[in-house]
């Protein structure tokens, strides 16, 4: 009963938030929520292939349209665009780097499951664009591309440089891309970088002398050892050693995580059944704090235990839920799903954006689509049957 119920009210929700242009972020007019968003709109859409509800599938198509329609001559994904399309972002204090890699994910996806290929069809060209300007980013020609503080949906958090989260949005684009278009040279592409990312986030002793900065990954190894889970990212300075649900999540379900056992029990062990999206705590004695306390647009929403640092968010316990039902099976699927319903129906089903990592009050924007959509997603997977690679 409380299962069906859930999936009523996650999607009343997407229904609720969709336009003739796709998905809103959220259906509250707060701040530059109700706006196409990429990453966002791109989750719901993963949402609507798996729950086969054929007009959020159409508002998915609309969605990747809207999107396309935008992308800039060099290949630049807009981050959001307003529903009236006069409004086009591609990034607040600095450009996006993950919203390339969720539209080519979502238009591959979105082909392949629905047998439409007239978008991909249509947007070929932007598709090369796209491809194209993620290879300049690369910089050193070293396979992974380098990106800027706020530079993805960790927008207010501290990472910046080589971000494990974009290598392996950007592996899984150019595969599937690859894939369905027959691009031999982008599949090439993609073994590349997940080698890539093998050799530089990897803890383990075998790999200890490979990568871009073996020196700064040596020394991280000897200071806290072995790790089954993959550092947030690492910069010229050395690692950010932060574990990332969402990156190691997405790494796993992609099938390119050295250790996906070892990193879902390193989760359940020392962060529970919800994970918080980055770990551990920045907390304000921290020199990272700094960093973290001044990166902001609107308000400073990163104390201790709320919002990117260790907020809980449906959204990415969704795709944690995922790993573990592919990984270890669907008991433990089920387990995040009860969890994620769990603060989802909080406030009479407020699907909030994230909730603090103790207290697990709402601490975010009431009536997030990609809450309602991290839910729909683990539990059509579970019930319907769904996968991002194959």
């Amino acid at each position: 009963m409380v299962l069906q119920i859930a999936n009523d009210k996650a999607l009343q929700l997407l229904r609720n938030s969709v336009t003739e242009k796709g998905f809103l972020a959220s259906t509250l007019p707060t701040d530059n929520y109700q706006r196409i968003w990429a990453r966002d709109g791109v989750i719901c859409g993963l949402a609507a292939l798996a729950s086969r509800e054929q007009d959020l599938i159409q508002a998915f198509k609309n969605t990747l349209f809207t999107l396309g329609k935008h992308i800039s001559p060099y290949g630049n994904v807009p981050s959001n665009v307003g529903i009236q399309e006069s409004q086009v972002s591609y990034g607040g204090l600095a450009g996006r780097a993950d919203t390339g890699s969720w539209w080519l994910i979502g238009l591959s996806l979105y082909s392949k499951f629905t047998g439409d290929y007239s978008l991909i069809e249509k947007f070929k060209d932007e598709v090369n664009k796209v491809h194209g300007l993620y290879q300049a980013w690369e910089y050193n020609n070293k396979n992974l591309i380098y990106v800027p503080l706020a530079g993805d949906w960790a927008d207010e958090y501290i990472l910046h440089g080589y971000v494990l989260y974009d290598q392996v949005l950007r592996y899984a684009a150019l595969k599937l891309t690859g894939q369905l278009l027959e691009r031999q040279e982008w599949i090439d592409k993609a073994e590349a970088v997940k080698i890539a990312i093998y050799e530089n986030y990897y803890l383990n002793k075998a790999w200890i002398k490979s990568g871009i900065h073996p020196m700064a990954k040596t020394k991280l190894i000897e200071r806290q050892g072995e790790k089954p889970f993959l550092p947030a990212s690492f910069h010229p300075a050395g690692y950010q050693a932060y574990f990332d649900a969402l990156g190691n999540a997405l790494a796993i379900l992609f099938k390119i995580h050295p250790d996906p056992v070892g990193c879902l029990d390193w989760g359940l062990n020392n962060l529970g059944g919800c994970v918080p999206a980055f770990a551990p705590i920045i907390q304000k004695e921290n020199p990272d704090f700094k960093l973290l306390e001044e990166n902001y647009r609107f308000a400073f929403r990163n104390k201790p235990y709320e919002f990117h640092n260790g907020g809980v968010w449906p959204m990415v316990n969704g795709f944690w839920g995922l790993a573990m039902y592919f990984s270890k099976g669907k008991t433990e699927g089920e387990g995040i799903l009860e969890l994620i319903i769990g603060l989802n129906r909080r406030n009479d089903w407020e699907f909030n954006e994230c909730f603090h990592g103790r207290s697990y009050e709402p601490c975010g924007v009431p009536y997030c689509t990609w809450s309602a959509a991290g839910q729909l997603l683990l539990e059509h997977t579970i019930s319907k049957g769904f996968y991002l690679l194959d």
